[in-house]
């Protein structure tokens, strides 16, 4: 019966077709995946001298998730400032910011989402093109901008992604 075995191994593996094996793409097949994001964030405007913090909230737009997960700030275009003397409550409904390019993104986040657990879905928002499921980040640092004398850093509050 051993023979047998070995008999057909050797046959089925001498008449066995080649497979054509491609090398697997690394570069485009993530980036397929990646899809764009909008942060709600709160942000520390600090001078060395002299100055009390600023504090301000504003929204970030980043077309690709991946290009906000290496502290690189977003194109200037892409951020417009909810408050520009404290930090906003973001659980109030309708939360408005006027992008550059004249896209407004409005917030409708429910009023408890900041008790949720983490990552937890706290709302939606719209840009008047498409709407966006919002949930709870953990206020890890998104990017920080600094000269000589200062220093402006953003904090994820809440992160938003396409419905």
């Amino acid at each position: 019966m051993k023979t047998f075995g070995a008999l057909t191994f050797l046959l089925a593996l001498a008449t066995a077709t080649p497979v054509e094996v491609h090398p697997r793409d690394e570069g485009g097949s993530l980036a397929k995946r990646d899809t764009e994001i909008i942060y709600l964030a709160n942000c520390v405007n600090a001078v060395s001298c002299c100055t009390a913090d600023k504090h301000y909230s504003q929204i970030a737009y980043y077309p690709a998730s991946a290009q906000s997960q290496n502290g690189a700030g977003p194109a200037s275009s892409n951020v417009c400032s909810v408050t520009t003397d404290n930090y906003v409550w973001w659980e109030q409904d309708g939360k408005k910011c006027s992008f550059t390019t004249g896209v407004t993104f409005t917030t409708h986040l429910d009023s408890d989402a900041a008790s949720r657990p983490l990552y937890s879905w706290a709302g939606w928002g719209s840009n008047g093109y498409k709407n966006w499921n919002c949930y709870k980040d953990n206020g890890r640092q998104l990017y920080r901008t600094s000269g000589p004398e200062w220093s402006n850093t953003c904090y994820s509050v809440y992160y938003c992604i396409p419905q």
